[in-house]
């Protein structure tokens, strides 16, 4: 064979191992290239939807978080303004205020007012109850002053209405009798 043929056929087989290349790249190469690029835009949002997923579960924990230190709001709120009239406790506490404020309580009386509406229509409001609460205390009076300041800083909300004071002792003597209306609130349930 002549080298011009050689070199023919050489030529004309680099032509069709060319052709061969650039077919198999069109059939092949590029389809899975385009695969690839799809499935690479797949993992990118399926990261980034991962990513929103977290963020939503960490934002999640924290109310969660929240919620549970609002339970203990909750029970606070429970104390001062309970959900029923729950009169037992008023005198437990009335009592111990007295007797650790130097005074005798004489007489206790309770009278249960009407609820007042609540201030707002959301669901969670509830109407507000009103026990008006009567004693007779006997002692000094440093010692209303204490109850007073003690009332005023008790856990049930409490407030004063009416207060009158008799002596009930000789003259220069610091013994009085005490007539006190106190007001506290509850929850309607």
């Amino acid at each position: 064979m002549k080298t011009t043929t050689k070199r023919s056929f050489s030529l004309l087989g680099s032509i069709v191992f060319l052709i061969a290349g650039l077919v198999i790249y069109a059939n092949f190469i590029r389809t899975e290239y385009k695969r690839a690029l799809d499935l690479r835009g797949q993992l990118a949002a399926k990261n980034q939807l991962l990513a929103d997923q977290k963020k939503v579960i960490m934002q999640v924990q924290d109310l969660i978080n929240q919620y549970k230190g609002t339970t203990q709001l909750q029970d606070m709120v429970s104390l001062a303004l309970p959900s029923g009239e729950e009169v037992a406790p008023i005198f437990q506490q009335i009592n111990a205020i007295a007797k650790g404020s130097g005074l005798i309580t004489q007489a206790f009386g309770l009278n249960t007012l009407a609820f007042k509406p609540a201030a707002t229509q959301q669901p969670f409001a509830k109407n507000l109850g009103t026990i008006q609460i009567t004693l007779k205390l006997f002692g000094p009076y440093q010692g209303l002053k204490n109850f007073l300041q003690a009332i005023e800083s008790n856990v049930r909300v409490m407030d004063l209405s009416e207060i009158r004071l008799d002596s009930a002792a000789k003259p220069g003597q610091d013994a009085y009798n005490f007539s006190v209306v106190l007001n506290t609130y509850y929850q309607q349930p």
